[in-house]
């Protein structure tokens, strides 16, 4: 049995709108839709982005942390006072810059000398450390349109003399 439905409703037009205005409206309607999408995709695409970027800070920064943790490890458990030693274990993961066939290796991302600084804090006394610092490490990130580069934050390492945890 079918029922009984009222005039108008379920129609796509309104009484007074004819078929020719029921298209404009559409066609109004896809170019909204269009700039709202393309707005949309741009915020999603430079979320992402940034997303991206700070997930590689965070890793390079953790990197340069574990590289300084464990060249001061090393000054602790071999001399604490060869300065040149421990800064060649932060640029390039060996006690000596060269390689056996004489050629020099490339520093660990980007490194200077001057970006590593050993000193030995307290020497001569119970209280004896070695610090290992990072300073002036530059970054750049993926998009360099955004943000561009700018230097990361100091990594301090300080580690007590005679210990080798």
């Amino acid at each position: 049995m079918l029922a009984w439905i009222p005039r108008g409703w379920g129609r796509v037009t309104g009484q007074n709108e004819s078929p020719a205005g029921v298209s404009e409206r559409r066609r109004r309607s896809r170019g909204s839709a269009l700039v709202e999408g393309t707005l949309i995709l741009l915020s999603v695409a430079l979320l992402l982005i940034a997303a991206f970027d700070f997930g590689q800070f965070l890793f390079v920064h953790q990197a340069l942390v574990e590289r300084a943790r464990r060249a001061a490890r090393w000054g602790v458990v071999n001399n604490p006072n060869d300065s040149t030693s421990i800064r060649n274990m932060v640029l390039y993961h060996s006690p000596i810059s060269s390689q056996p066939d004489g050629s020099t290796m490339t520093p660990y991302m980007g490194l200077t000398n001057t970006n590593v600084q050993v000193a030995v804090l307290g020497a001569g006394t119970d209280a004896e450390r070695l610090r290992v610092r990072i300073t002036g490490f530059r970054y750049t990130v993926v998009s360099p349109y955004i943000a561009g580069g700018y230097t990361g934050p100091n990594i301090d390492v300080i580690m007590p003399v005679g210990s080798t945890n």
